[in-house]
């Protein structure tokens, strides 16, 4: 690999390991703050009361914590797709910074509902003025869409498409250590059926979050993996 490729190989493995570092931060944060992840599938009262008592934490740890790594996913496709690419392999990694991409989207665009839709129907929940049951209705309405729909569901099938492209792209190029997408290939299954919940699965709700974790991992064995090779590159450059 070239001399060229030193910046976004170590630039690529950054964005992937911050991705990972602000997961695992900020759903620490929210279990003990916020009660996360079982708060997330209690009744609208509930999430609101204790977001309400929380609005001075969770919207951030939410935004940063969680919308930051969707950030990180966009940013970090579109540089890894860019590093695949340069080594030949074509079809799966355009597939994988497509899907990186728009996966990074709806897991910002979707997580921070809690962050500025949420508190601001905590607050005119608190407030007396409407009936209860009206914002709860509004609340479930959103979240279903928003939440259930976008930000979990479709966001995890595009994640999904994204490690298992990747990994594809991976075994083909060699670029980082193959077991980067080994892991990938086991992320995959979890995550599609943690997707069976919004039809119904209860028990997929394990899976869904074991997926989240994993995802995680995954960026976080990438990124290392990538800033090794980006230093082996420049060490490799200067002989």
């Amino acid at each position: 690999m070239i001399r060229s490729e030193q910046k976004p190989l170590i630039g690529a493995g950054i964005i992937a390991v911050t991705g990972a570092l602000v997961i695992f931060a900020g759903v620490s944060a929210l279990k003990n703050v916020f009660g996360y992840p079982d708060i997330i599938r209690a009744e609208p009262g509930v999430i609101m009361e204790r977001l309400a008592a929380t609005v001075h934490i969770t919207p951030y740890l939410y935004y940063f914590g969680v919308g930051g790594a969707g950030i990180c996913m966009f940013l970090f496709s579109i540089l890894f797709g860019r590093i695949l690419t340069r080594e030949g392999e074509d079809i799966f990694s355009a597939l994988g910074r497509g899907s990186g991409m728009v996966a990074g989207v709806l897991l910002y665009s979707g997580i921070i509902r809690y962050s500025i839709l949420f508190p601001r129907l905590a607050e005119l929940r608190g407030s007396g003025v409407y009936d209860d049951k009206t914002i709860d209705l509004v609340f479930y309405s959103l979240n279903s869409y928003i939440g259930d729909s976008l930000a979990e569901h479709a966001q995890f099938t595009f994640t999904a498409i994204m490690i298992l492209c990747f990994g594809i792209s991976i075994l083909r190029t060699k670029v980082i250590n193959r077991w980067v997408a080994v892991f990938g290939f086991i992320t995959v299954p979890v995550i599609f059926i943690g997707n069976l919940e919004q039809f119904g699965v209860k028990a997929a709700f394990a899976f869904n979050r074991s997926g989240a974790k994993m995802l995680a991992i995954w960026l976080l064995f990438a990124g290392i993996s990538l800033i090794i090779k980006g230093v082996k590159t420049k060490t490799a450059a200067d002989q």
